[in-house]
Order: structure tokens, then C-alpha cells, then sequence
């Protein structure tokens, strides 16, 4: 089996800003929560291993529309299924295809937000550090 490793990989996943779930569609089961997500492939954690070279039909249910979905419906080829061992849970990776190019269009607004939200939080956190930080002349010359 051949894995793409990470200097192979052409969209860059983005870390879930939000816990989704991803269902089988068959079993109508949850298969695990998103790791990360592009609209290409996606890693999920997941209490038990899942069969690798195997297809999945899922579905993924969204907690606000987008795009004019309240869910987004693909298929999930795994790749890939290893113990975490810091969690003690399964990462597993998939190849995912979208039977309409408006699910594709939902995935990648929903890893914008990600993106933006991270961003924000990244520059929260950096307007703190230079809001405490005060230079010399504001130290000498502060009443």
C-alpha cells in the first residue's frame, strides 16, 4: 500500500476548530471526529482501528449550513489506521471523493473558518504579549 507522506500531499489540512462527527452511512454509526480536514483528504480519531484500502460512505452533519447543506455526503477511502499512543485512540487518514461539486465547495468553506478562526486565536494571543510589553521611554515617562 502506498501512503502519501507529508512532502507529497498537495492541499494543506486544516486542524478542526470545532468537534465534527463523521457517520457511516451504511451503519448509520459514528465512525470518529475530525482531526483535520482539506478537500481532498481528512484524519479522524476514532475509538477502534478501521480497515484500511476499504471505502466508506459517510456523511458528516454540520452545526451551521453552508453552502446550503445542514450535512455534507462523501465517499472516504482510508489510507491509513495507527494507535495514538499519547490518547490511546486510532488516527486514520482518508481520500475523500464528493458525488457533487457543491459538498467539495462546503468542505473547503468550512476549512477557511478553521483557518480564519485559527488565525484570530494566533493573533489574540500576540496582542496580549504587546499590549504588556512596554518599551523604556514608556516606563520612564508612566505617571
Amino acid at each position: 500500500m502506498r501512503v502519501a507522506d507529508k512532502s507529497t500531499q498537495r492541499k494543506i489540512r486544516r486542524k478542526a476548530a470545532e468537534a465534527l462527527l463523521v457517520y457511516d452511512l451504511q451503519t448509520k454509526l459514528p465512525m470518529g471526529q475530525i482531526i483535520d480536514l482539506s478537500a481532498k483528504g481528512m484524519k479522524l480519531m476514532s475509538e477502534e482501528p478501521v480497515a484500511t484500502l476499504k471505502i466508506y460512505y459517510c456523511r458528516m452533519p454540520l452545526k451551521k449550513k453552508t453552502h446550503g447543506f445542514d450535512e455534507v455526503v462523501f465517499d472516504a477511502e482510508c489510507r491509513w489506521c495507527k494507535q495514538n499512543k499519547d490518547t490511546g485512540w486510532y488516527d486514520s487518514g482518508y481520500l475523500l471523493r464528493f458525488p457533487r461539486p457543491e459538498y467539495a465547495e462546503a468542505v473547503r468553506e468550512i476549512t477557511r473558518y478553521w483557518m480564519m478562526d485559527r488565525t484570530d486565536k494566533m493573533g489574540a494571543s500576540r496582542r496580549k504579549i504587546k499590549e504588556e510589553k512596554r518599551g523604556f521611554f514608556q516606563k520612564l515617562l508612566k505617571p
